[in-house]
């Protein structure tokens, strides 16, 4: 039977594509994610049981420490997910408000498309959300009646770092129309005095889904974005950088039937210090872990988008190198109970995870020294037949290695 399950987990993961480390101990790091009509009885994926599955195995294999979600209609499946994470480590909040629905019950709520965060609670303290401009009339109407920004402000620590942060998670009115556009642009140029009023020397990360691209505009008639004012440097000290942009500008997607970047990430200049370059990214590679996820359209029809911020300042990021180049070798492989990893260079403040094929930590470590020439020996008994991941990371590189357990 073990040598059949064998055989079948190498049959499956033939071409499948090693895992990539999706975060790292040592940056906050950040997910917005429309969950396309999350729980809805007749909109979205049709079977809602296996959306819920797929989106809980995206979230713990993007193993994130905030997401900005979108589209979430049942908050039952939604506390499920956050169950499912660990709700003694994870926390989370959804909008008291929806498209035509400002009171937060009835039935136009618990029917309507909210936002919502889910949070990494070892990370965030001090938390307080709110909608943004829930008292203006024309921010009612250009927010597709009533789908106002929802803002998470808290302290984020990390390293002992702590910094003052405020995410804005964004639903657009939706389509390509001059008055869709007309809405937007309505829309955010009033979210932008909004912030420059109020947050001006603030953190400020605007994420989620625009409904728009920011390099250019959906709407065929418009020269810019309807984004315009919050893309563009303003004369003032209150600018923003768009940081998602180059990825349409480069011809990237975040929808698996429609060629723009309308899902974005925007950080005040009083961010840009702690950005990564190059973090931020489309999670397109969802794909290697729900195979048929384009084909079947069984989770979204939007993918993660995904950055990182180093909150100390130091913006070199955190380097993906091969083993080789981390300086391990990882043997026997396959393997039954026992590997071994053999350092080639000395390594200090190690952290390793062991990852199954769902996304899932099942054992970590961390090692403050392994001297180069030294042996670690990792037992794991319990494990199953099957692939996992051996996630290794120190502040400077990381890599993964794919293991298989006989």
């Amino acid at each position: 039977m073990k040598k059949l399950l064998f055989a079948t987990l190498l049959f499956l993961c033939i071409g499948y594509n090693d895992l990539k480390a999706q975060s790292s101990v040592n940056t906050l790091d950040v997910v917005s994610w429309n969950v396309e009509f999350f729980g809805a009885p007749s909109s979205g994926p049709t079977d809602k049981d296996l959306q819920e599955i797929n989106v809980k195995k995206a979230l713990r294999w993007l193993n994130a420490d905030l997401y900005g979600l979108v589209e979430v209609v049942d908050t039952m499946r939604l506390r499920r997910v956050v169950d499912s994470l660990g709700n003694t480590e994870y926390g989370f909040f959804v909008a008291p408000y929806c498209s035509g629905n400002t009171t937060g019950t009835g039935g136009a709520w618990t029917s309507g498309q909210k936002q919502a965060f889910i949070y990494r609670k070892s990370i965030f303290s001090n938390i307080n959300v709110r909608g943004l401009m829930r008292n203006s009339s024309p921010a009612y109407t250009n927010w597709a009646s009533g789908r106002f920004p929802y803002m998470f402000s808290a302290t984020a620590t990390i390293n002992s770092v702590s910094k003052s942060v405020n995410f804005i998670v964004l639903h657009g009115k939706a389509g390509s129309t001059q008055a869709d556009y007309d809405k937007r642009y309505a829309a955010a140029t009033e979210l932008k005095d909004t912030l420059d009023a109020q947050f001006s020397t603030e953190n400020v990360y605007i994420i989620g889904d625009f409904n728009d691209a920011l390099n250019a505009s959906i709407y065929t008639g418009a020269n810019v974005t309807s984004y315009d004012n919050i893309v563009k440097d303003s004369t003032d000290a209150d600018h923003y950088k768009s940081i998602t942009l180059p990825l349409g500008a480069s011809g990237q997607t975040t929808m698996i039937n429609f060629p723009n970047v309308i899902d974005n990430h925007i950080i005040s200049n009083e961010v840009e210090p702690f950005y990564v370059p190059g973090s931020a990214k489309i999670k397109n590679d969802v794909t290697s872990i729900i195979p048929d996820y384009v084909t079947a359209h069984n989770t979204s029809d939007h993918y993660p988008v995904f950055s990182q911020y180093n909150l100390s300042g130091v913006v070199t990021g955190v380097t993906n190198v091969s083993a080789n180049e981390m300086g391990v070798v990882v043997y026997p492989n396959p393997f039954k109970e026992n590997i071994y990893i053999k350092a080639t260079k000395t390594l200090t403040n190690v952290n390793m995870q062991l990852i199954n094929m769902q996304g899932q930590v099942i054992h970590k470590k961390d090692y403050n020294l392994i001297p180069a020439g030294s042996f670690t020996n990792l037992s794991y008994p319990a494990l199953q037949s099957g692939i996992y991941f051996l996630q290794m990371e120190t502040r400077q590189y990381k890599t993964v290695v794919k293991l298989v357990v006989l």
